[in-house]
């Protein structure tokens, strides 16, 4: 079994480092890049190419969003589908227009403010001064970089609505929620998991920011699903 994970926003492959450490032998673990494109589908061609034949895919936040436009365009070679502090739908005018926004300030040089304000809502207020949690961000961040950080914002805003398809695709769904996300609310996720019939799984002591927070609860959480039978009887 191989587990494909797509990082979000301002994450590279490297956040998932220590998740992937904790996972046991049996599930392989390929964490992938997500290019600087300004759209998910163009991101998910991208990963597909990358990908084995068949896989469990799953997506941090953003990457969630790309999750979803794998399953769009491959859902034959999706087994599962694994969203952590992640959405299915689409945004509103007014946050599309936020993020065109973030996109033309980090462009003009903005994005290390942009930086800043997102990494204070990122994390768990016990995590919020972890000094190996902040090295990894700012490591992160450096690889990033504003022109990916541009480009995903505009995928973001331009996204579709992917709720019914992920409903309807009778593939296995797991949603795992920090238990104080300040990005994407853990009512709100577990509210989504209801609607899709998915497993819902909260984290604690962890915010947006669970896979670097938390990687071995994660790791637990993922493995236990994995493990339930759920996704060998699709």
């Amino acid at each position: 079994m191989t587990l494909l994970l797509i990082p979000g926003i301002n994450n590279t492959p490297a956040t998932f480092a220590p998740m992937m450490a904790a996972m046991p032998e049996g599930i392989a673990c390929l964490a992938l890049e997500c290019p600087a494109l300004p759209d998910v589908d163009a991101i998910a061609r991208s990963i597909l190419a990358q990908a084995p034949p068949r896989f469990v895919v799953a997506g941090h936040s953003f990457g969630g969003y790309v999750a979803l436009a794998v399953l769009a365009q491959a859902a034959e070679r999706v087994d599962g589908v694994i969203l952590i502090n992640s959405a299915t739908g689409a945004d509103s005018p007014a946050a599309a227009a936020a993020r065109e926004d973030r996109a033309r300030q980090a462009e003009a040089g903005g994005y290390a403010a942009l930086v800043e304000v997102a990494s204070a809502r990122a994390y768990h207020p016990r995590n919020a001064a972890n000094l190996s949690l902040q090295t990894e961000r700012a490591q992160s961040v450096r690889d990033y970089g504003p022109a990916r950080f541009a480009a995903h914002s505009r995928a973001c805003a331009q996204r579709p609505d992917r709720t019914a398809l992920l409903r309807d695709s009778g593939k296995p769904v797991l949603v795992v929620a920090a238990d104080q996300d300040a990005v994407i609310a853990t009512e709100a996720q577990a509210g989504m998991a209801e609607r899709l019939g998915a497993r819902f799984c909260v984290i604690p002591e962890a915010g947006h920011m669970l896979p670097a927070e938390q990687p071995q609860a994660l790791a637990w959480v993922i493995t236990d699903w994995l493990n339930s039978g759920a996704v060998q009887d699709a």
